[in-house]
């Protein structure tokens, strides 16, 4: 098999940048991903670039909000009290947060929008919803996928694994 093409089963790195915004430090984390190219969920842009690369091509994409992370939720902007931040004299407004909920570790992240008095307006959006991401991915590996890896992928996408 020369190059990528559907049911190859794929390794990439992959790095992503939220355009015209200043991204969170954990949102530019360099990542890698394996997956099914044409079986498992990802963005269709993502896998027209992908075709007839081959190991060590590097493609640089840009995914529109509806493929990326979707709409930004204006229900997910909410008004809480000051008083529920652990460390008050470091909120900047437009900076983006990170909270250990509880003691297993949960996480929430949410931008600091205004503060006024006692009141804080937090965005809970995922930084990239309503925003155009850039993507640039590296192809590390690529084979063609065994059944039962299609099998397998194929039953988790539809809610059996």
């Amino acid at each position: 098999m020369d190059s990528i093409s559907f049911d190859c089963k794929v390794k990439v790195r992959y790095e992503m940048e939220i355009e015209g915004e200043e991204n969170p430090l954990w949102f530019e984390k360099v990542r890698e991903a394996e997956f099914i190219l044409g079986r498992d969920p990802i963005p269709e842009e993502i896998e027209k670039a992908l075709i007839g690369k081959k190991t060590g091509d590097i493609i640089e994409i840009v995914l529109p909000p509806e493929s990326a992370f979707g709409p930004h939720l204006p229900y997910l902007v909410k008004e809480v009290e000051l008083s529920y931040f652990k460390d008050l004299q470091n909120l900047e407004v437009g900076k983006w947060y990170e909270e250990v909920l509880n003691s297993y570790g949960s996480k929430i992240r949410f931008k600091i929008l205004e503060i006024n008095g006692d009141k804080v307006k937090i965005d809970f959006n995922h930084p990239g919803a309503g925003k155009k991401v850039k993507v640039k991915i590296e192809v590390l590996s690529f084979r063609p996928a065994t059944l039962f890896e299609i099998f397998s992928t194929e039953l988790k996408n539809c809610g059996g694994g």
